[in-house]
């Protein structure tokens, strides 16, 4: 029965069209759903009960969630770690070099990603087989995060990072996983909190923290998936919104973004200087 459960809801994604303007990744994210229908069942870190709740631990501190983490999970590569060892005719290494080329011109290094993932010049970069435009969110919400960390968070090689570590299918067709951020956390050496309710989303926001979000965009398992960066403090504003965004969006809680509370999936809070 649960294999027919996978099955459907690979079907209806696959039968779902482009969405509309102002919508949040909606082909990448129907597409997306029936990998976490079926995740259900897998006992990863952050992976999803029957009753639509998360197995993955939370924490009331600062402090780092490694040892609550499957000890079987792998480390996060850091692009050093790989790069010299791929074949120049490899996937990651030409979408590298193209991804520098791109990078580069848009002349946004050390800038937060405010406006939409198919907005220039992020649009154009290539994660797998696609554009980020496509299938970017999960990259864009840890750029963002890294950026107000105030690291250099090389937009290029941060791809590279998550084609090596964090796509769910090899393609890149259904995106990153955004349960194993916190690998990349964790190889940064950044404080966080994993925090699984929306109201303790929005206490980390009013005390200035910011987040890394991802959530289903309707019903879980059934629906859409997006991840954000929001900032926090007295406003709190989210980073690629929408796919057209042309700006930052103000909220007033996370409850905006979700339909109902089981519709959070991991949420990463962690001090920056906003």
């Amino acid at each position: 029965m649960k294999r027919l459960v996978t099955l459907l809801a690979l079907t209806a994604a696959l039968l779902c069209s482009c969405g509309s303007s102002g919508s949040s990744d909606s082909e990448y994210f129907s597409k997306k759903r029936a990998i976490e229908a079926g995740s259900s069942q897998s006992g990863s870190p952050g992976s999803s009960a029957d009753d639509g709740s998360t197995t993955q631990q939370s924490t009331t501190g600062d402090n780092n969630e490694s040892s609550s983490h499957d000890e079987q999970e792998k480390e996060w590569a850091g692009f050093d770690e790989f790069f010299q060892s791929l074949d120049e005719s490899s996937r990651t290494a030409k979408n590298y070099a193209y991804n520098r080329d791109v990078w580069d011109k848009g002349g946004i290094q050390g800038q937060l990603i405010e406006a939409g993932q198919d907005t220039p010049p992020q649009n154009d970069l290539q994660l797998g087989n696609y554009k980020l435009g496509y299938n970017g969110c999960e990259v864009i919400a840890s750029y963002n995060l890294l950026t107000l960390l105030g690291l250099d968070a090389d937009m290029p090689k941060l791809i590279a990072e998550f084609e090596q570590n964090a796509l769910i299918a090899s393609d890149g067709s259904l995106g990153s996983e955004p349960r194993k951020i916190y690998l990349l956390l964790d190889k940064c050496g950044i404080s966080y909190e994993t925090l699984k309710s929306p109201a303790d989303c929005d206490k980390a926001l009013e005390s200035g923290k910011s987040l890394i979000f991802a959530f289903y965009t309707g019903t879980p398992y059934f629906s859409g998936i997006h991840t954000v960066c929001i900032t926090g403090g007295e406003e709190k504003y989210v980073l690629n919104r929408y796919n057209d965004s042309e700006s930052k969006k103000l909220i007033d809680s996370v409850n905006d973004l979700l339909k109902e509370d089981k519709c959070l999936i991991v949420a990463y809070a962690v001090s920056t200087n906003n």
